[in-house]
C-alpha cells in the first residue's frame, strides 16, 4: 500500500473534528512523502488546513481544544487544562513552550507559558483548582473562597500536590477547612466561625461572656475547671454576668467532684 492510501485510511480512523499533523504519520512515510500526500488531498478538497501544519477532513467542525492539543503535538511542548469559566471565543492554554496567540478555524488559543510546578498543577482538574487559587494571590483569597473550593477534598489529597503550592497556599488551605474548636468541644454557638486558629484564652472569654450554662460546663470538661477560672479572673465583665460566671463555676466545681467521689451505697 503506499504512503497516500495508508495516510488516507488513517485519516478515515480518526475521530470527528480531529486535527493532525504531518507528525502523525511520519510512521507511515518519510516526512518529504508525507508532506506531499497531505499537499494533494487538500487540493483534491478531501482535507481542509485550519493553521500552519495542521488539517481537519473536509467539512467537519474542529474545536479549540483539538487545534491546542494538534499544535503542542507538532511542537513537542506540554500543555495543561485551560482554566473554567472562560471566554467563548478564546481558549488560554498552559503551556512549556513559547507564550504566543493563534487563530485558526475561527477560534483563538492563547498559549501562556508557565512554570514547571504550574503546568504540573494545570495537568489535573483539582491541581488546576490550586493553581487558580495560587494565581488570585493571598491577599485576594477569602476563607469562603477557599472552603468552596477544597472544602469536599478527602483527607490527605492535598498531600498529592503538597510539593507543587507555595507554603502559604498550604497553610490558608489548612486553616479554612480546619475543624473549628467550638465544634470539637461541643459548644452551642459557634464562637470561633472567623478564626479557626482562635487563641484558647479568646475562646474561654466569649463563651464566659455569653454565661450560658451548657457551654461552661462544657468548656470546664474540656480545658478542666483551673483553666477555665484562670482565664476568667483576668476578664473584665459587668457584674451581673461575673456574678453569673462565678455561681456557674462553683456549681459546675461542685459537680465534678461529687462525680468523682466514690459512692456511699
Amino acid at each position: 500500500m503506499q504512503t497516500s492510501e495508508k495516510i488516507r485510511q488513517a485519516i478515515a480512523d480518526k475521530p470527528l473534528g480531529a486535527v493532525f499533523s504531518s507528525a502523525d504519520f511520519l510512521s507511515l512515510g518519510s516526512r518529504a512523502a508525507v508532506d506531499q500526500a497531505l499537499f494533494r488531498m487538500m487540493k483534491a478538497g478531501l482535507i481542509e488546513r485550519v493553521a500552519r501544519g495542521l488539517y481537519v477532513t473536509a467539512g467537519q467542525r474542529v474545536d479549540a481544544q483539538s487545534i491546542a492539543h494538534a499544535m503542542a503535538q507538532k511542537t513537542g511542548e506540554k500543555v495543561g487544562l485551560a482554566p473554567a469559566g472562560g471566554a467563548e471565543d478564546l481558549l488560554v492554554m498552559p503551556t512549556s513552550g513559547l507564550s504566543r496567540t493563534v487563530k485558526a478555524a475561527g477560534h483563538t488559543v492563547q498559549f501562556r507559558r508557565m512554570s514547571p510546578r504550574k503546568l504540573q498543577l494545570a495537568a489535573s482538574p483539582k491541581g488546576r483548582i490550586l493553581l487558580e487559587l495560587w494565581t488570585q494571590g493571598m491577599q485576594n483569597l477569602t476563607t469562603l473562597d477557599i472552603q468552596r473550593a477544597t472544602g469536599d477534598w478527602a483527607e490527605g489529597e492535598m498531600d498529592n500536590y503538597a510539593a507543587l503550592i507555595p507554603a502559604w497556599l498550604r497553610t490558608v488551605i489548612h486553616q479554612a477547612n480546619a475543624t473549628r474548636k467550638s465544634i470539637k468541644i461541643g459548644l452551642s454557638g459557634a464562637y470561633d466561625w472567623s478564626n479557626p486558629n482562635i487563641k484558647d484564652d479568646v475562646l474561654i472569654g466569649h463563651v464566659l461572656e455569653k454565661h450560658k450554662f451548657e457551654d461552661v460546663a462544657r468548656l470546664c470538661f474540656y480545658y478542666g475547671v483551673p483553666k477555665v477560672k484562670r482565664v476568667f479572673k483576668r476578664c473584665a465583665f459587668e457584674p451581673m454576668t461575673s456574678a453569673s460566671v462565678t455561681r456557674m463555676l462553683g456549681n459546675i466545681s461542685k459537680g465534678l467532684r461529687a462525680a468523682k467521689e466514690p459512692s456511699n451505697a
